[in-house]
């Protein structure tokens, strides 16, 4: 539930409503019924209310069990209050927190505890319902969902007794200030006018008996037009049916129930309305809805754009990562991505004795084609080669470019011999491509791993090694290494 802003004097003054309310008047009935109802549901002897100042716990409504105040450093509860939701203490003479605890090692000898704290809307944490025995056990799922339960359905329940005690002050308040308003009526309308949510009553038939003025802006009708008026006559037939299931839930649940609901206004343009509806009674007894929502038309328009923010803001990351491991120009790995994955594949082949090969590859004379044909041709080639690797290579495999002319192409679970043949394979296509200005070869080094070697790096100057080797040779053709 989204709470609503409230100055630091509010604040102070809701405290102490709270305070005056909750800790100083004798249990409610409905409160003492729903807790009786949370240890029957969980199956626990005792049951109980309790709520918590700076030093002390206060057992405001309990059931099973007979307390008066304790103090906050033994409560159970000081740690529950902690917690975002559940709190459970199997046997708390087996727990280190409780083991010494005069609640655990004197009467009443309390042994399983499960508490949630219990909340306002501004956050405020104040107590706990909780359910407590004299012996160990555990909660079922379904047990400790409807604890969860409960803890809001009290919650909502004593926040809107403060609200109401809130609410009476603030009339109280205007009747001194306004002497000219006589009759509640009047002032509870000026109150409401004076609001900037848009609040409504309704019947149980679902016509409406009161709505305030920014309800009647909303809708570009006057104060009084729609005053008796039912959902059928006023809204659409799907958006009646939606909105009417829903008041028929709220008043036979008995409690706050926070929605959002999308509705057209007079200008045509629909609206995001956050609407928090809860049952009440005339002075009949009657069941009435009533409703008081905010427009939070910005708030879910901010939010989209800011989702749309981080979707953009995550794809540019993403587009950053891949450039930073990328080589611009072929689009292969670059060497920095090919040397952290030398370094995985070459710790695993020494751990778990497998084959690991390099081929180092070099396109013959690239200067002198740069010199004749330019150097967009010189891009062409490397281009074009970075294709041929790409296509040639296994799954595993990972070509890379290593700087200027330089390939290199890093081979786990290969031998010699595997990786010959994918160098002759590669080899094949570099002869048998149609390049655009004149026939380009290639020189090759390989070397393998071998028990010698104790860091991948050293593989790679084996390759080297193997690839001068091949150019002295003649160029266009694959060196392998020794080994020695």
């Amino acid at each position: 539930m989204t709470a609503v802003r409230r100055s630091e004097s509010e604040n102070v003054r809701s405290r102490a409503i709270w305070t005056r309310e909750l800790l100083d008047c004798h249990p409610e009935q409905e409160c003492d019924e729903l807790v009786q109802l949370t240890a029957s549901l969980c199956g626990a002897p005792i049951g109980l209310l309790t709520l918590l100042d700076e030093r002390h716990q206060w057992f405001r409504v309990s059931e099973g069990l007979r307390l008066g105040d304790v103090a906050r450093e033994i409560a159970f509860c000081a740690h529950a209050i902690r917690q975002d939701g559940l709190f459970v203490v199997k046997d708390a003479l087996m727990d280190a927190r409780f083991g010494t605890n005069p609640l655990v090692t004197g009467e009443p000898v309390l042994r399983f505890y499960a508490g949630v704290p219990l909340h306002t809307t501004d956050g405020h944490t104040l107590g706990t319902l909780c359910v407590i025995d004299t012996k160990p056990r555990i909660l079922t799922a379904e047990q400790a969902h409807a604890l969860e339960v409960m803890g809001r359905q009290i919650s909502a329940r004593m926040e809107l007794r403060v609200q109401r005690k809130i609410l009476e002050e603030v009339v109280q308040e205007k009747e001194k200030a306004s002497a000219s308003l006589q009759a509640s009526e009047e002032l509870f309308r000026a109150f409401m006018n004076a609001s900037p949510f848009l609040s409504y009553i309704k019947d149980a038939a679902g016509r409406l008996l009161f709505y305030n003025r920014s309800f009647a802006q909303r809708f570009g009708v006057t104060e009084y037009a729609w005053l008796g008026r039912t959902d059928e006559q006023l809204w659409s037939r799907n958006l009646t049916k939606s909105v009417r299931t829903h008041d028929l839930e709220v008043m036979a649940g008995g409690q706050i129930v926070e929605t959002e609901e999308h509705i057209r206004g007079a200008d045509g343009k629909i609206s995001s309305l956050r609407s928090f509806k809860f049952p009440c009674h005339d002075s009949a007894g009657n069941v009435l809805l009533a409703g008081v929502a905010v427009d939070v038309s910005e708030e879910v328009a901010h939010k989209a754009e800011l989702e749309r923010y981080h979707r953009e803001l995550e794809e540019a990351n993403d587009q950053l990562r891949k450039l930073a491991v990328t080589d611009e120009l072929t689009g292969l790995r670059n060497r920095r991505a090919f040397e952290e994955r030398l370094v995985m594949e070459f710790s695993m082949a020494r751990r778990r004795k497998r084959q690991l090969s390099i081929l180092l590859l070099d396109v013959d004379n690239f200067k002198l084609i740069n010199d004749r044909w330019g150097h967009a041709s010189g891009d062409d080639v490397l281009r074009r080669l970075g294709m041929i690797l790409r296509t040639t290579i296994r799954l595993p495999d990972m070509p890379a470019r290593y700087g200027g002319e330089e390939f290199v192409v890093l081979l786990p679970e290969s031998g010699e011999e595997s990786a010959m043949g994918l160098a002759r394979r590669v080899m094949q296509r570099v002869a048998t491509e149609e390049w655009e200005n004149e026939p380009v070869t290639v020189s090759m080094g390989m070397a393998s791993m071998n028990d010698s070697l104790i860091h991948g790096y050293q593989l790679v100057e084996l390759a080297d090694e193997a690839l001068y080797a091949a150019k002295r040779a003649g160029k266009n053709r694959v060196m392998v290494h020794s080994g020695e």
